[in-house]
């Protein structure tokens, strides 16, 4: 990857720096337009978001759009709902060391067990602006505010980082890359300060289109960018090399490794698997995979004892045989699937509409919880790990830049916090330590700490 500063005509680390001070970048994405048309897209015009983002074939004039970056928080891009965009990429995989299993949990009063679904209580709706309201409380557990066990470290300036909404994070090595609609891709190192830690611009890229998903594969060494024209952008520092992998016809919104290959889902309804030719130095795409009836995918996971693909659509969840490469099992839901995660020999589906469920291995369902009190919408989840409880936590990001924090697997709410911006929250990223960080939809970038364990000083 070329060093943002030294193509401006100087970088303060010279010869040390860790990018590319030879040359100019290889095909760079500005290189690329989109596509365009004379007719406005009646989804975007309408305000109700066009879920085909910068690839959509017609026009998203900011005349017809109905854009909400004026008013409260940094400004940046849509303060509002994520809808029309593919998930976050934030990833957090907290390793299962907690006790205990889904098998055992029955309902409760806070909303969690067994069973299909679970009625919300009393008072769901809409959320009002502020701490949880008392009589919602109790069911995603106290306001995690100052003094509570939860620190905001350190909270991005507002002349810093992306100029629209952030929709991708990863951790790379030792640092922290973000993906945006601004058609950027940041890398941020850690600075630790007198006081706290902090971000620090490292380097920047520019893409054909706007960021919508990430992958760094640390033993590869690759940093995957899937867009939302359909590209893939990949770059390798050492050695270096940086490759374009065109097919998809709609946003990427997730990729992952499996074995030597690349594979990417996308809202045009496929995955493509992708493999690396050493004498070409280039990615070229060995299988597409339809899913039934097109429907767009917004997550994928592999689960290795199978080997079974799952896929997160619009409409359900859908398991594939990766031996005859046919659908095995078709698992409807009323809500988009957002997120697919493993968890103690199981899988962990997040549902656009606040509802977590659980299922085996075989895709039948052992668990349902939610939507309860003011926890109604995901729009990512990540699994982490606090110290000081010494329990799997799992966070779910919502709108208006909330957050509901359950210890699992009893689903016991720890607490609801809000990293202070508008715009929901698109990415959760495990930073090891109890540290963590969260983006979203207005440009923001917060990082977070597990000070102590007020849950567990309490009983």
């Amino acid at each position: 990857m070329l060093c943002k500063f030294w193509g401006q005509g100087s970088c303060k680390f010279g010869d040390q720096c860790s990018y590319s001070h030879q040359g100019a970048s290889k095909g760079g994405c500005g290189d690329f337009s989109g596509s365009s048309s004379s007719e406005v897209c009646t989804y975007f015009s309408s305000g109700q978001g066009c879920r085909f983002g910068d690839a959509c074939r017609h026009r998203h004039d900011a005349s017809g759009g109905k854009f909400k970056g004026a008013g409260k928080g940094r400004g940046k891009g849509d303060k509002g709902s994520s809808k029309g965009f593919p998930p976050g990429g934030g990833q957090g995989h907290g390793k299962s060391k907690g006790k205990g299993s889904f098998e055992n949990i029955t309902w409760t009063p806070n909303g969690s067990g067994h069973g299909k679904s679970s009625e919300p209580p009393p008072g769901t709706g809409t959320r009002p602006e502020g701490p949880p309201v008392p009589e919602l409380k109790a069911f995603t557990g106290p306001y995690l505010g100052k003094g509570s066990e939860l620190q905001k470290v350190w909270s991005m300036p507002d002349e810093l980082g992306h100029n629209d909404g952030i929709q991708a994070a990863v951790v790379m090595g030792s640092r922290l890359c973000t993906g945006g609609l601004d058609q950027r891709v940041i890398l941020w190192r850690g600075e630790q300060g007198a006081e706290s830690l902090s971000l620090a611009l490292d380097n920047e890229v520019g893409c054909s289109s706007a960021v919508t998903a990430l992958l760094f594969h640390e033993g590869s060494k690759w940093l995957f960018c899937g867009q939302a024209d359909g590209q893939i952008r990949a770059f390798r520092q050492e050695p270096l090399a940086e490759s374009f992998l065109a097919g998809h016809s709609a946003a990427v919104t997730r990729l992952l490794v499996h074995d030597t290959a690349l594979v990417s889902g996308s809202q045009d309804g496929t995955v493509r698997v992708w493999n690396y030719d050493d004498g070409t130095g280039k990615f070229a795409c060995s299988a597409t995979i339809p899913t039934p009836f097109l429907r767009a995918i917004f997550d994928i996971h592999l689960e290795p004892s199978g080997p079974t693909l799952w896929i997160g659509t619009e409409k359900g969840i859908i398991l594939l045989s990766l031996q005859s490469l046919q659908p095995i099992r078709n698992i409807e839901s009323a809500a988009c699937v957002v997120r697919l995660l493993s968890y103690q020999g199981c899988i962990l589906a997040a549902l656009a509409n606040g509802v977590v469920k659980i299922f085996d291995l075989a895709g039948q369902e052992q668990f349902s919880h939610g939507p309860v009190g003011e926890h109604t919408t995901n729009s990512v989840v990540a699994l982490l790990r606090h110290p000081q409880a010494n329990k799997d936590i799992l966070l779910c990001g919502q709108e208006i830049g909330y957050v509901t924090a359950y210890d699992i697997p009893e689903f016991r709410p720890r607490g609801t916090f809000n990293t202070g911006y508008e715009g929901d929250v698109t990415a959760i990223v495990d930073m090891s330590g109890g540290v963590f960080a969260t983006c979203g939809l207005t440009g923001d970038v917060v990082i977070w700490r597990w000070e102590r364990d007020d849950v567990g000083s309490a009983q």
